[in-house]
């Protein structure tokens, strides 16, 4: 086999292209709480899941937020800031005490948004593509030169992923609360890092409530139903990361095997025609 070939199999296998899977749609609820048009208020927006009070959240894109007005005033949400005032992109107008409005973000970039009638009210939402990294999985195995960066998506944060050659495995520790009610988990497995899923299990128990599918040296896999509280996820594979050292060092002794004998073959023909 050719040096250039065998390089550029290793390279499709390494650097082929993802595509970025279309997911469902989640709606992220928000508190207005009693108290919060005083200025002085501890905090003027919480969330549903988690109960964050920053006013600061990060949703995917296509996703929805339903504000609530939970106070004893109305209030409004509007797109914009109170310096330089609403920009248009969206507007609740007055939402009396129990009323709510609801908002589909269906581009990618940051919304500030504030109350018209409270300015000091203000928030920011943040719309992202959906995927997080965890990255470098395999930095610590081996020689630590052979990385991945796992792409995922999730309600959760994967914290770390570590790799058991003797079982085929990786098991990745999940922490944080959730943040949506969606609580599945999709998976971009590139081929080289781990293929050939045979079992998945949460928190020690085999679950079978997954799907997996392969494409472009990619293999997206799809678990359902993870309780809010799982602590890790175990995937069980027919091949890791060694395996495809080895088969890189079988592809480049292949060729070099094959450079030797074409060099010698060379050598053999003008040995040959010198002679005659």
């Amino acid at each position: 086999m050719d040096v250039r070939l065998s390089g550029a199999i290793l390279f499709f296998l390494l650097a082929s292209s993802i595509a970025v899977p279309v997911y469902a749609q989640s709606i992220y609820r928000v508190n207005m709480p009693t108290g919060s048009a005083d200025p002085a208020a501890p905090f003027h927006w919480q969330t549903v899941k988690g109960g964050d009070t920053s006013g600061k959240i990060q949703i995917i894109v296509n996703d929805s937020i339903e504000w609530k007005n939970g106070d004893t005033v109305p209030h409004t949400v509007t797109s914009g800031a109170p310096d330089t005032k609403s920009d248009g992109k969206f507007d609740s107008g007055p939402l009396d005490p129990g009323q709510s409005f609801t908002f589909q973000f269906s581009k990618i970039g940051d919304y500030p948004f504030y109350c018209t009638i409270h300015p000091w009210r203000i928030g920011l939402v943040t719309v992202t593509s959906g995927l997080s990294v965890l990255p470098k999985v395999g930095a610590n195995f081996g020689d630590g030169k052979t990385t991945f960066d796992l792409e995922y998506k999730f309600n959760r944060i994967i914290n770390t992923a570590s790799i058991d050659e003797s079982t085929k495995s990786i098991l990745l520790e999940l922490k944080g609360n959730t943040k949506n009610e969606d609580n599945t988990l999709t998976l971009l497995l590139p081929y080289p890092l781990i293929s050939g899923i045979s079992s998945v299990s949460i928190d020690g128990s085999i679950t079978e409530n997954y799907t997996q599918k392969f494409e472009d040296e990619i293999t997206t896999l799809t678990i359902k139903e993870i309780p809010p509280y799982a602590e890790s996820i175990k995937l069980t594979g027919t091949t890791i990361i060694p395996e495809f050292a080895e088969f890189v060092f079988v592809i480049l002794g292949t060729s070099f095997i094959g450079i030797i004998i074409t060099t010698r073959g060379k050598i053999y023909s003008k040995r040959n025609l010198f002679n005659h």
